[in-house]
C-alpha cells in the first residue's frame, strides 16, 4: 500500500473520531502552516475527568520526508480502538497486550495522536521524486527571501542561542541547528517561530495532563530520552541550560566539564520507559532496537558529539524546569527502520508500523496512572499535612491527586497501601462536593495527614 497523502491522514483522522464517539475527540491545532493547513490531533480515551489520567503525546511528520511516521501513527491509533471495541488485546509478531492492557489505556490514560505535524512539508516531499529528501517546513525565510523552510526539530525554546549557550566546538556539529537558511537543520528566525512548532506548544499548554512524548523519526533504530544537549549527569544540579554560567561549554563529550542534569528519579522514570518501549519493539520480531539519551545515539558523520538544540524532547522536558506552572513531561524519541532509507518499501514499512505500534503501547502502559485520588473544590491551604503526603517516596509506583496535583509514590511499606485505599475513598464521598463542602473537606484532609504520620511513626 502506498504511503498516505495529508488529505488521506486527516481523513483517517476524522473517520476514527466519528468511529468511536465516546472515547475520541478530533481536536483542531490553532496555528495555520504557510499553505493554510489546519494541524489536528486525535484525542482518545474516555470523557470528562481527563485532568486525573495521564496524558500520552505521539507526534508524527516533524520531518516532511519521513513518511512512515504518520502511517504509524494512524494505525497504532486504529489498532487500539478496534481492539478495545471488540475486547480483544492486541498483537504484534511476538510482542502480546491482553484485553486489560488495552481496556485500561483508553480507561486510564488521554491518548493524543498528532498524525502529521508538518503538512506543508510532507506534501511538498511527495509531490515529485526530486523533492522526496525535504525534511523541513515550507515558510519562506521572509516576504522577498525565497529560501524556505526551517526544520520544526530545531524550532523549539530550548538553548536556541546556539552561540551563546554551546562550545564553539561544537556549533557546527551535524546533529545541531543551523543558523543557515540552506540548511536542512535550519533552525528558523526565532524560538518556536513556526506554526508547526506553535501548535505542538499550544496542546502541551492546554492539556496539562500530558506527561510522556514520543516524537516518531527514522532512521537508526533507537528509543532516545533527554538530554541531547550535553551527557546526561544527575549529581551536579547547578549544571542546567538555564544557568548562564556554563554558557560555552555544554554540548562536548565530557560529563566531568558539563553535564545536563536531570533529577534522579525522573532519569530511574524515563530509563524504564525506553527499556519497556525498546522491550515491545524487539519482541515483535527481534530487531536489534537500543536505548540511549539523546545526547550518546550514534549519528553518521557526528562521531561522539551529538549535541542538538531546538528540539521537540527537549523543550518537552525543560518546560516544567523554567515554569513551575507546567507540568513535567517525559520526554522521548524514537527513530524506526535500522538502515537509513526514511521512506522504506510497502512491505518493510508495515513490518516497521508493527515494531513501532508495540512500543507505542508499551509507552501507554508504562504511563498508566491507579485510580486512587482525592479531589476537592478549592481544599483549604494545610501545607504541612500535605508535606506529609507528598514526603512519602521510595518502592513500587502508584500515584496519588493532592491538592490539585498528581503526585507519584512508591510505598516503602506495605500499609502504605492500607493509606492509600482510604484516600481512595475520599474520591466518591459525596459529602465532599458542593457548596457545602469546606468542613467535610478539612475534617478528610485532617484525617489522611494523621494517616500519614501515624505510618511515618511507625516506620
Amino acid at each position: 500500500m502506498p504511503y498516505l497523502t495529508v488529505e488521506q491522514i486527516e481523513s483517517g483522522l476524522t473517520d476514527l473520531t466519528a468511529r468511536y464517539p465516546s472515547v475520541c475527540r478530533h481536536i483542531a491545532l490553532p496555528h495555520r502552516t504557510f499553505e493554510g493547513r489546519t494541524v489536528t490531533a486525535l484525542r482518545i480515551g474516555r470523557h470528562g475527568d481527563h485532568g486525573n489520567r495521564a496524558g500520552v503525546l505521539f507526534l508524527a511528520n516533524v520531518h516532511g520526508n519521513e513518511w512512515g511516521g504518520s502511517d504509524t501513527a494512524l494505525t497504532f491509533a486504529s489498532d487500539l480502538l478496534q481492539a478495545w471495541e471488540t475486547g480483544t488485546g492486541l498483537t504484534y509478531g511476538d510482542t502480546v497486550f491482553d484485553a486489560d492492557d488495552v481496556a485500561s489505556v483508553i480507561d486510564l490514560c488521554d491518548v493524543f495522536v498528532v498524525g502529521c505535524v508538518n503538512p506543508d512539508g510532507r506534501a511538498y516531499s511527495q509531490e515529485a521524486p526530486e523533492n522526496k529528501d525535504w525534511r523541513k517546513n515550507r515558510r519562506p525565510l521572509n516576504d522577498t527571501d525565497p529560501r524556505i523552510g526551517a526544520d520544526v526539530n530545531r524550532n523549539f525554546d530550548f538553548l536556541f542561542d546556539i552561540d551563546t549557550a554551546f562550545d564553539p566546538s561544537v556549533t557546527d556539529a551535524p546533529t545541531m541547528g543551523s543558523l543557515a537558511p540552506l540548511s536542512d537543520h535550519y533552525q528558523g528566525i526565532g524560538p518556536n517561530s513556526e506554526a508547526e512548532t506553535r501548535n505542538i506548544v499550544s496542546l502541551l499548554d492546554d492539556h496539562p495532563n500530558i506527561a510522556w512524548l514520543l516524537d516518531i523519526h527514522c532512521t537508526g533504530g533507537q528509543v532516545m530520552r533527554s538530554w541531547g544537549d550535553a551527557p546526561t549527569q544527575s549529581s551536579r544540579p547547578e549544571q542546567t541550560f538555564f544557568n548562564p554560567d556554563f554558557d560555552g561549554v555544554r554540548g562536548v563529550a565530557d560529563v566531568n566539564r558539563y553535564g545536563e542534569y536531570m533529577d534522579p528519579d525522573d532519569r530511574a522514570r524515563m530509563d524504564d520507559a525506553v527499556s519497556a518501549v525498546v522491550t515491545a519493539v524487539r519482541g515483535v520480531r527481534q530487531e536489534r532496537y537500543r536505548g540511549v539519551a539523546l545526547y550518546d545515539r550514534p549519528t553518521a558523520g557526528a562521531g561522539v558529539q551529538n549535541p542538538m538544540s531546538g528540539d521537540t524532547i527537549d523543550y518537552a522536558y525543560s518546560r516544567h524546569l523554567v515554569n513551575p506552572d507546567a507540568s513535567c513531561v517525559y520526554g522521548l524519541a524514537i527513530e524506526f527502520g535500522l538502515d537509513d532509507d526514511p521512506q522504506p518499501p510497502d512491505d518493510e514499512m508495515q513490518r516497521i508500523t508493527a515494531d513501532v505500534s508495540a512500543g507505542m503501547v508499551a509507552l501507554c502502559l508504562q504511563a498508566r496512572r491507579p485510580v486512587i485520588y482525592v479531589e476537592v473544590e478549592e481544599p483549604p491551604i494545610l501545607t504541612p499535612d500535605f508535606r506529609i503526603l507528598t514526603g512519602i517516596i521510595d518502592g513500587g509506583p502508584g500515584w496519588v491527586w493532592v491538592n490539585g496535583r498528581p503526585v507519584f509514590v512508591k510505598p516503602p511499606d506495605p500499609r502504605l497501601y492500607e493509606l492509600l485505599r482510604r484516600v481512595g475513598e475520599f474520591q466518591v464521598a459525596p459529602e465532599l462536593y458542593g457548596p457545602d463542602a469546606v468542613g467535610p473537606q478539612r475534617k478528610a484532609l485532617l484525617q489522611i495527614a494523621e494517616l500519614a504520620q501515624g505510618l511515618l511513626d511507625e516506620l
